[in-house]
């Protein structure tokens, strides 16, 4: 099961590594600063971007840190990043292919590590959990980024039966209580949590991820009969004709 779903993964981001280095979600300097200012980096810290994707967040971290490294278990997405690492001229951060659940680090390596808008594709979140805190060292922090779908059960299955149709690699969209859990099982101790709300724009969000026309028209419709009642919590309306809805993200500090 596990495996399929990573390989599920490395298709759609492979196939669509172009796009997702475009989206506006992933882009945004305003977040991508404010992440990095609330994870309270120095110039002498070293970072570990696990799930870089095109090493937004990661670059963003080489601003500042002494040193970067994002990782990413797919290819594609990589070859966008080192691209990125060349027009951006920064020398402290490198890139290579590899997976959450087993990192090539030591013990006790990085004193920041994070990631962004990838925690819902993980097969075993805690398992990755587990092993970001094993390469950090003591009194280091964990910085997660990802949307949180509604605490009302129904509307958060809701929500995610529309993420895995838009997306066969997606996994869970997690309540916020449910990553409060985990964190408490891996014995992390959250020290803030910021919510970030996201806008989106229905046709730019299925260009993104590829979606066939067939599930496209299935969403659209489930996302229209949403609209009374807010019954998938994504708060979805149309505005000049378009479809709109909006994601409720949180940039989640935790200490080890």
């Amino acid at each position: 099961m596990q495996r399929g779903i990573k390989e599920s993964a490395i298709q759609q981001f492979g196939r669509q590594a172009e796009a997702y280095s475009k989206g506006n979600i992933f882009v945004d300097g305003v977040h991508l600063s404010e992440v990095v200012r609330r994870s309270g980096v120095t110039r002498n810290d070293r970072v570990l971007d696990i799930a870089t994707g095109s090493g937004f967040l990661a670059l963003e971290f080489a601003k500042y840190a002494e040193n970067v490294i994002g990782a990413d278990l797919t290819r594609n997405m990589l070859l966008h990043a080192r691209e990125k690492q060349k027009d951006s001229g920064l020398e402290n951060i490198g890139f290579l292919l590899s997976d959450v659940e087993s990192l090539p680090f030591a013990d006790e390596s990085f004193d920041i590590v994070s990631c962004r808008f990838a925690f819902h594709h993980f097969p075993d979140p805690v398992k990755a959990l587990h092993e970001m805190k094993r390469v950090c060292k003591t009194r280091s922090r964990i910085v997660l980024v990802d949307g949180v779908s509604s605490e009302d059960r129904e509307k958060s299955l809701s929500h995610n039966r529309i993420e895995k149709l838009r997306d066969p690699s997606h996994v869970r969209i997690y309540m916020l209580s449910e990553m409060e859990h985990m964190f408490n099982n891996i014995g992390a101790d959250i020290t803030n949590i910021t919510h970030w709300d996201i806008p989106q724009d229905f046709d730019d969000w299925m260009k993104r991820a590829g979606t066939g026309e067939k599930e496209t028209m299935i969403i659209k419709g489930l996302m229209r009969e949403s609209m009374e009642g807010d019954s998938t919590g994504l708060r979805v309306n149309l505005a000049n004709g378009r479809l709109r809805f909006t994601y409720d993200t949180v940039i989640l500090i935790a200490e080890i």
